[in-house]
């Protein structure tokens, strides 16, 4: 009477099960095949590696939160969200998605979504691959007859909390009343740097990016305002686009 042996198992469930235990080694046993030594060197790389990207790439949140809850979270990070690029300066834009979409967040700061992001915009910009081309443009041209949108390296943003000024000591613990509106863009020194805006020149920027001259924009605006001397919102429509044409926030329209 023969006796069926069991098929050794092949070499990609071996792969499947190497990387469930990589991932979550509480919930997912080892390949018996692999020796215990050099699982735990595979092991802590793996998880040294990807904590250190995320750590480097959200330093204030790091600094914020306390060593058990953020290897907690890198672990269910690991575990939960399966990572759609392999490129590695991309495990912050998943670390982002896993925050916003698979995390239970009752227990994290109420911020810490926005937080993130913001974090990760400075990054994000700072490995674009864009080139934009400047403006040249005519001293004795009236810039408010330009149409100019934001440059690709140029991001205007909305968050319900100050998040430039939120650090260990500065935890906000409600939304503000008002978003905080910031321009945050990549310089011509290749630095990545921020304007805090207020309604009204973020106003300006969301019209400039709907196709309006800044003089039609401007108009928008004062009529928005219901501002006794739409000339005065001209001009400084005008200073403004002036300067953010020189920090090549601005350019024209192709």
């Amino acid at each position: 009477m023969s006796h069926t042996q069991p098929e050794p198992q092949n070499f990609i469930d071996t792969q499947y099960q190497f990387a469930r235990h990589i991932r979550d080694p509480e919930q997912n046993p080892a390949p018996d095949n692999i020796e215990q030594r050099r699982m735990q060197i595979y092991r802590e790389l793996f998880y040294n590696n990807i904590e250190g990207f995320i750590a480097n790439a959200f330093p204030v949140l790091r600094k914020l939160t306390s060593e058990e809850v953020w290897h907690s979270m890198v672990r269910d990070f690991m575990s939960k969200h399966r990572c759609q690029t392999p490129l590695f300066h991309e495990i912050a834009r998943e670390f982002l998605i896993y925050l916003e979409k698979e995390r239970d967040c009752t227990n994290d700061p109420i911020f810490i979504r926005d937080l993130a992001h913001y974090e990760w915009v400075e990054l994000a910009l700072s490995v674009l691959d864009t080139e934009i081309e400047p403006m040249q443009v005519n001293p004795e041209q009236d810039c408010l007859t330009l149409k100019l949108n934001t440059s690709p390296l140029a991001w205007p943003l909305a968050y319900s909390y100050a998040v430039h000024q939120i650090a260990p000591d500065n935890q906000p613990t409600h939304a503000n009343d008002t978003a905080t509106f910031l321009l945050i863009y990549r310089n011509t020194q290749d630095s990545v740097t921020f304007i805090e805006l207020n309604p009204v020149s973020a106003r300006l920027i969301d019209l400039l990016n709907e196709g309006l001259t800044g003089k039609s924009a401007a108009e928008r605006i004062a009529l928005e305002l219901q501002h006794p001397n739409p000339h005065v919102v001209l001009d400084g429509a005008k200073t403004l686009i002036t300067d953010w044409i020189q920090r090549e926030i601005l350019i024209a329209v192709q």
